[in-house]
């Protein structure tokens, strides 16, 4: 009985040295990927990458130039012109306003896909540095997909709805 005690407690307290080496392992991993020091050093146009797409998501949030740009092809700001230069000061304005449309629809577009780049490069990243985040996120894509489902389709103002 004496001996199976002591294996017993010789067992429990190499455990606890197992414990804690894979305690402070996970610590200094965790430490590592949140130093971003550490992170520009290893992977340093991703962390530029990062920056630049989340300057451009606090652009798009806060209104960006769009909002500027709106109130300057506004008829009633131009200074006052014969009817026929002010018409075709109009014009310009409208191909002007054209372009500056596609160019910023252009701009939407690279915004997205730099913004799903470095989210994919993130998840990517995340799911080697942290133990048991793929599975995680995958449980929680799956709960968010499944409650997109579960609502129910919008209602557009002049269209039928069919039930089913």
């Amino acid at each position: 009985m004496g001996e199976t005690t002591r294996q017993i407690a010789t067992h429990i307290e190499n455990a606890r040295e197992d414990l804690g080496s894979n305690l402070q392992e996970l610590e200094q991993k965790v430490k590592s990927v949140t130093d971003w020091r550490q992170q520009f050093r290893n992977n340093p146009m991703m962390m530029v990458g990062l920056a630049f797409g989340g300057g451009v998501l606090l652009a798009t949030m806060t209104g960006g130039r769009r909002n500027r740009l709106a109130g300057m092809s506004s008829p009633s700001t131009m200074p006052a012109l014969t009817s026929e230069s002010r018409s075709g000061v109009i014009a310009s304005h409208r191909i002007a306003n054209r372009e500056m449309e596609r160019v910023l629809e252009t701009w939407e577009h690279i915004k997205g896909a730099l913004v799903g780049v470095a989210a994919s490069r993130l998840k990517s990243f995340l799911g080697e540095s942290i133990p048991g985040f793929e599975e995680q996120l995958r449980k929680t894509e799956g709960d968010s997909a499944q409650s997109f489902k579960d609502r129910p389709a919008p209602s557009v103002p002049g269209s039928a709805s069919f039930a089913t």
